[in-house]
């Protein structure tokens, strides 16, 4: 497995921390006259559509204020692209235009404060985190996968749906009925196929599948396991556009979590996926972080036997790979 150098992995970091620190409001200033009154407006790219946020009268000192603070947030968007653009000559990563789309739309609403992308979508991040370039054959997909704890789950602009959302990523985007029409949608497709699925722990046995985030108009399916999955998050960027910020699992927890769903899949493909982006994630992590790879993975065969030790040990004795205790001497 090829390592990247750690040039490149203090690139991206500087890259996380800029995006999460960047100016909330940002993009181009314009100004349109209504009934002989000027009115700023600032105009920002959000997936595959351009939004305008008011800023107020054009002789207003708040909204001139405003308009500055627009202009170096633009400013910032522009070095943030250069970055991404540098990052990915350099073979890092990034998502499908598609799943960059999405990704944006959804963090500019501000889902991802509370929501964790997981699945290979959140695989996508991890070279850099881990320091290694993972086998590209388990980098592809054509969904992706938002995981909550929070049956709350909001935007940041009130009343917004999540239809509406991601609308602003492919304005094909319509919801998947199931079954039982009245129980609201979990799955979200474009026209060319792209799915959007939402996740949630499971509590009980009881849950109703999906649980529903009436905020959004959608709802999620409960999944066993995914609780201790998103426990534990970092934040990341996908290399889209400016780069989009993403909470995604902590990769030791991540890998451990696919040694256990590997052996719960009745699909054999799906399968050799989560097999190979587990062999991929624990080979990495044994050089740039062993132990936190082996906490994860002792905490959850701690957590019972045939769901969690017995799956794990099997995926592992598969895949021909011995982890060392963490019992200290």
């Amino acid at each position: 497995m090829k390592s990247i150098p750690l040039t490149v992995q203090t690139i991206y970091a500087d890259l996380v921390q800029q995006a999460y620190s960047a100016p909330a409001l940002t993009g181009s200033v314009y100004s349109q006259t209504v009934k002989g009154q000027d009115y700023l407006y600032a105009r920002r790219s959000v997936g595959a559509v351009r939004r305008d946020v008011f800023l107020g009268r054009a002789d207003s000192p708040a909204a001139k204020d405003k308009a500055a603070a627009a202009k170096d947030g633009a400013r910032h968007i522009s070095e943030r692209r250069t970055i991404v653009q540098s990052l990915r000559s350099l073979g890092i990563p990034g998502p499908s235009p598609a799943l960059g789309r999405v990704l944006d739309a959804l963090a500019d609403a501000g889902l991802f404060k509370d929501a964790v992308l997981v699945g290979t979508a959140a695989y996508q991040c991890y070279p850099p985190i881990v320091g290694a370039q993972l086998p590209s054959a388990a980098l592809t997909t054509q969904d992706a996968d938002i995981a909550t704890a929070s049956l709350a789950l909001a935007a940041d602009e009130g009343g917004e749906t999540l239809e509406t959302i991601l609308k602003r990523a492919d304005k094909s985007f319509e919801p998947v009925l199931g079954l039982n029409p009245r129980r609201p949608p979990s799955k979200f497709r474009n026209a060319r196929g792209f799915l959007v699925d939402l996740l949630t722990p499971q509590l009980r046995r009881s849950d109703t599948n999906p649980m529903p985030l009436k905020n959004l108009a959608a709802g999620a399916v409960p999944l066993q396991h995914l609780g201790w999955l998103i426990e534990t998050s970092v934040q990341a960027v996908a290399l889209h556009g400016a780069g989009v910020p993403v909470r995604v699992p902590s990769p030791e927890r991540y890998a451990t979590h696919k040694l256990i769903v590997a052996q719960k899949r009745p699909d054999a493909m799906k399968r050799r996926k989560d097999l190979m982006q587990a062999e991929a994630l624990v080979v990495a992590l044994q050089t740039s972080d062993p132990w936190a790879l082996i906490d994860a993975v002792e905490d959850a065969r701690g957590r019972g036997r045939d769901g969690w030790r017995r799956p794990i040990d099997r995926s592992l004795k598969e895949l021909k790979i011995e982890l060392e205790s963490g019992d200290e001497e």
